[in-house]
Formats: structure tokens, sequence, C-alpha cells
């Protein structure tokens, strides 16, 4: 089996990196990620500028662009043709509304839109419980596995968000429950705050700060968000209007 690894952390993100590892172990694994971090930057892509690939470690590249980008050249330029994109793990979920911002699952669209089959997979984090991305890619390979072998291959692609689950919590006790993307958006707000400071000529610039509780957010009942808060790894069908 051959398998393309890309991400929005950048090529040096533990959760790339460790899956890769993983993986690496029994099939033909490639990295193409971007050379930084690019969170949040949905299916953008870059025309009017060159890209840069950059060659690190063995079959793995860096190019400096959007995740969306690194799967075209690992497509059309480097030709590899993979039987499977994967794009992650992200350092934090991708629930709900979340598809339609997040890099990592337009790596996945991107693979699907040229005819690969494609998983996003994301590790859903709270700031009380603690991460070994170690373990993550471990629970991560029993997820993906379960799509490679079980999943039709066909129309969309899939994207998986697994649990926040401490390190002491047996490494693959949870359940893997298919279900659909939060319909509902994350609660958003702003803070304002001046431009100016002391001995500072007083405008009328404002600066907002994007304010929210991820945890807190809107969920329906047997959503991807309130399944996965409730220690599922949700998987979900995605089209490409997701």
């Amino acid at each position: 089996m051959r398998i393309l690894f890309t991400n929005d952390d950048g090529i040096e993100a533990a959760g790339l990196q460790r899956l890769y590892e993983r993986f690496s172990e029994r099939a033909e694994c490639f990295v193409i990620a971007p050379d930084q971090g690019r969170s949040c930057c949905g299916h953008s892509v870059t025309t009017g500028d060159p890209l840069h690939v950059n060659s690190h470690s063995v079959n793995q590249w860096s190019v400096s662009g959007t995740p969306a980008d690194c799967v075209r050249v690992g497509l059309l330029w480097l030709n590899l043709k993979p039987d499977w994109v994967i794009s992650g793990v992200n350092h934090g979920g991708n629930l709900g509304v979340d598809i339609l911002y997040s890099g990592t699952v337009a790596g996945a669209r991107e693979a699907h839109l040229l005819g690969y089959p494609a998983i996003a997979i994301s590790q859903y984090m709270r700031g009380d419980i603690d991460r070994d991305w170690s373990i993550t890619a471990r629970r991560a390979e029993r997820v993906l596995e379960t799509i490679v072998s079980e999943a039709p291959v066909g129309l969309g692609f899939w994207n998986i968000n697994l649990p926040a689950l401490p390190s002491a919590v047996r490494e693959l006790d949870f359940p893997i429950s298919q279900c659909n993307p939060e319909s509902l958006p994350l609660t958003v707000s702003f803070l304002e705050h001046s431009l100016a400071s002391a001995g500072d000529e007083v405008t009328s610039a404002q600066r907002l700060v994007y304010k929210s509780n991820y945890q807190m957010r809107p969920r329906s009942q047997g959503s991807d968000v309130d399944l996965c808060f409730q220690g599922h790894a949700t998987v979900s069908r995605l089209s490409i209007q997701n």
C-alpha cells in the first residue's frame, strides 16, 4: 500500500510525523506538507506565486503553500499515485462546521477531487487532558484501518475526529461511531482593544480579538460534536460541498 500524508500544521508537526512513522512500518509512505502552519486556511490554493518545494528526509517534502497545494504537488507534479491520501493528525478538532475552515479537511477534499480515496483525521484536544502523539498515532491507526478495510471507496471522502482521552486510558478503549457533522456553528464574539498607548496620537482604528469556548459549543444529539465530546471517535462521510 502507498499512502500520501499531508496536514495544515506544518511538516514538523508531531501529529503528522508520529502517524507517518506508525504507517511506515508496513506501507510505502510519503509526506508533502506546508513549510509552516496553515491552520484555518480552508481550501485556498496558490496560483499567483511560485510554490517552493524542498526535499527533507527520504520521501518527505515541504511546500510553501496550503494543504490543497501540497496534495496537488504530490499527485500532479511528483506523480506519486497513492492508494490513500491521509490529512493529519491535526492538532485540534475539526468537528461540525469546522470542516469549512479546515486546511486539514481541504487536503483530503482536494485528493478526492483529483480522484483519490482520502481521509482527514484530527485530534480533539482539551487543556485539562494530557496528550501523547505516539498514543494518538496508535488510536488513529485503529480508526483508519477500520475505514480502509470496511468502507466503500467511491463518492465522498472521510472526516475523523479522535476523542480527548487521557494517556492512562487504555489506548484503544473507545467506540467508533459514524455520524453526521454538527450543523450549529461555534459561538464566537469579539473583544475590543485600543490601538493607542500612552503618548500615541488617538486614532479611530480598532483592534478586535476573537473569543470563543470550543468545549461549550452548541451540539445536537448524535452529531459528531456530541459524540466526540462523549469519548467516541467520530467518522463522517463528506461530499465536495462540505
